[in-house]
This record gives structure tokens, C-alpha cells and sequence, in this order.
């Protein structure tokens, strides 16, 4: 499952990821005698060193969990080791964070005692010992690790309900996307963007540019193609302008599809972003096929409280590197062992 949410004084704020994998552990529940969930929050460790010095308190997964129960309406049993989670007669039990055990993520700097290929499939096989059948419902997690890309190849696999519907909807974008087609692109690296924002050139009819991404392309002295407009920033450089904001509506308004990538502004800030919340109302307002995308995304129209008018009109995709990286690529590590 995608577990890596925001977590704020033991308590989960934002559950949208959470949410959207509700469907299918009930749909699993209906059919399977006992249910293993894993996952990931953050990134604990990134030496071997770290490593040592045990678990990090704050990224454990315990708050998660109180959420699932409290929204599945069912005892689910919260355990540290992998033999736990084996032998116990419970209809559902959840993994600590994946990520604290040995043998998770791949990489030789991280695995300063063995090869990675050796203990991450050890590590895998210690899993795929504890059931029978692997769902995968994180398509945010698009990195390599031994339950995403190792332990998918040891058990029968699946994608989950809104994995396989977030593969269907960016697949569509990408090869025969609606037109009018507009993509609105945000964010804060140009180097996160460029490939996408090539990709987006090539086959949408406008592509709307905000965030800091317009300040890095007039510093780089980037040339866009024509059907890409670069936003005026308001005078603190937080936001889009008003006046571009209503540019982009412009746009926006005659679009049969809309993608959303990315906030336009420094959305922490709510004074900061009123163009922002110009050029979301325009999407709301629409009569496009919407998908937006990217966790900053979703936490800037929760800024706006503007997020269950989007969960209502729009499909929201709960990666943003994942949702950047299918769309230019067409397929991720994660997709190709499913398949």
C-alpha cells in the first residue's frame, strides 16, 4: 500500500493515498482469509551507518495504522518483525515501515556488507514466505526495492484497483490524449520537469507553466516551443500573476483535457496564492476530462480547501514522480514485473 503520508504530532493530516487504497483492501478482505499490509514512510536510512543506529521514531508507521483501523472499522494487528506477522491468526496485519528492515531499498551504498542483488532478494524471499498472492496498490512507489520490484516476481501479482486505473489514465494521456489538450506544469526543479515538459510540447495544444519553473527558464535563457506559456510571477515571485492566471483560464476553458502537474505557487503560503487559486477554480470549472497529480499538487488545493470539489470532478493521481516518470517513459520498474 502507498502509507507515505504526512504525519503531524502522531497523527495523519492528509489521507488522500490512504483513501484511495481503501477499494481495494476491501475487495481483498471479501475474498482472502487473512490480509499482510506493507509499506513505506520517508526515507529512514540512506547509509549503512544510519542503518545501525536503528529505527527513526517519527517515520514509523503506528499513526497510519490507527487511521486504517479507525476507517476500516477493524482491529488490525500492528507488528515489528516478519515471523509476527506469519504466524499471527489475525484477519489483518500491518508491517512497521518496510523501510526499517535490512534488505529493502536497493543500492550498494546503503548495503555496505553484501551485494544488493543478494540481500534484497533474501529479503524478498522472506516475504513472499508470509502469503500467497501480492497486490501492488503503490504506484507512488516507483523505485526499485524488494517488495515492489522483487517480490512481485516470487508470488502470483496484481496491480490494485486504483494502480490499474492511474496505469489506464496516463496511458490515454499519453498516447491519445483529448484535444483541446492542456497541461498545467508546476513545481520547483526544471531538471524534475524538462522531460515532461518536452513530452507535453510535443503532444498537448498548450502547456501552462508556473511555479518556480518560469524564474529557472529565464535564468537558464531557455527556448520553449510555441505552445508553451511561461507565467508573469506576482511581485513577491510566490505565485502565477492574476492577470497570467486568468491567461491560463483563458486556455483552460475551451480544453477537452487537462493535466495538472505540480503547484503554480508557494502554496504553504495562503496569502501567496491567489493566482493559484484563480487557475484551479478555472479547472473546476470546465467542462474538461481533468487528472492532477503530485502530492505537492494535491496539498496546494487542500491549501485552497478546494480538494473534495477536485476529488469529486477529477481523477487525482497519488504519485508525482511516478505519474512524471510513466508519462514520459510509459512504464515504470514497478509495471514491467506486474506484467
Amino acid at each position: 500500500m502507498d502509507l507515505d503520508v504526512p504525519i503531524e504530532d502522531g497523527k495523519v493530516i492528509e489521507d488522500f493515498r490512504l483513501k484511495s487504497g481503501l477499494s481495494t483492501i476491501t475487495l481483498i478482505l471479501q475474498n482472502a482469509s487473512k490480509v499482510v499490509l506493507i509499506g513505506h514512510l520517508g526515507r529512514p536510512f540512506k547509509t549503512a551507518e544510519e542503518e545501525k543506529n536503528g529505527s527513526v521514531p517519527t517515520l514509523s508507521l503506528k499513526p497510519v495504522h490507527e487511521w486504517l483501523q479507525d476507517n476500516l472499522n477493524q482491529d488490525i494487528e500492528f507488528v515489528t518483525e516478519l515471523e509476527s506477522a506469519k504466524v499471527s491468526p489475525a484477519k489483518i496485519v500491518m508491517l512497521e515501515n518496510i523501510r526499517f528492515f535490512h534488505g529493502e531499498i536497493l543500492g550498494p551504498e546503503y548495503h555496505a556488507t553484501c551485494s544488493s542483488k543478494t540481500c534484497d532478494m533474501d529479503f524478498a524471499r522472506q516475504l513472499a514466505s508470509i502469503g500467497d498472492f501480492f497486490i501492488n496498490e503503490a504506484f507512488a512507489s516507483h523505485n526499485p526495492s524488494a517488495s515492489t520490484t522483487i517480490l512481485p516476481t516470487l508470488l502470483p501479482s496484481a496491480a490494485g484497483l486504483h494502480f490499474a486505473k492511474e496505469l489506464e489514465k496516463l496511458l490515454q494521456i499519453r498516447n491519445n490524449p483529448q484535444k483541446p489538450f492542456v497541461a498545467v506544469l508546476g513545481g520547483a526543479k526544471l531538471e524534475d520537469k524538462l522531460g515532461v515538459l518536452e513530452l507535453f510540447s510535443k503532444i498537448a495544444d498548450a502547456v501552462l507553466v508556473g511555479g518556480k519553473l518560469p524564474q529557472e527558464i529565464k535564468d537558464k535563457n531557455m527556448k520553449v516551443a510555441k505552445n508553451v506559456m511561461v507565467a508573469q510571477m506576482n511581485e513577491a515571485g510566490l505565485d502565477v500573476s492574476p492577470s497570467a492566471a486568468e491567461s491560463f483560464t483563458g486556455v483552460i476553458k475551451n480544453a477537452s483535457q487537462v493535466v495538472w502537474a505540480g503547484p503554480l505557487g508557494k502554496y504553504e503560503e495562503e496569502q501567496s496564492i491567489l493566482g493559484t487559486k484563480i487557475v484551479a477554480e478555472g479547472i473546476l470549472d470546465s467542462k474538461a476530462d481533468v487528472l492532477i497529480g503530485g502530492g505537492d499538487t494535491i496539498a496546494a488545493i487542500g491549501k485552497l480547501n478546494l480538494l473534495g470539489q477536485f476529488e469529486q470532478r477529477a481523477f487525482i493521481s497519488t504519485g508525482g514522480g511516478a505519474m512524471l516518470r510513466l508519462l514520459i517513459d510509459g512504464t515504470l520498474p514497478t509495471i514491467d514485473v506486474l506484467e
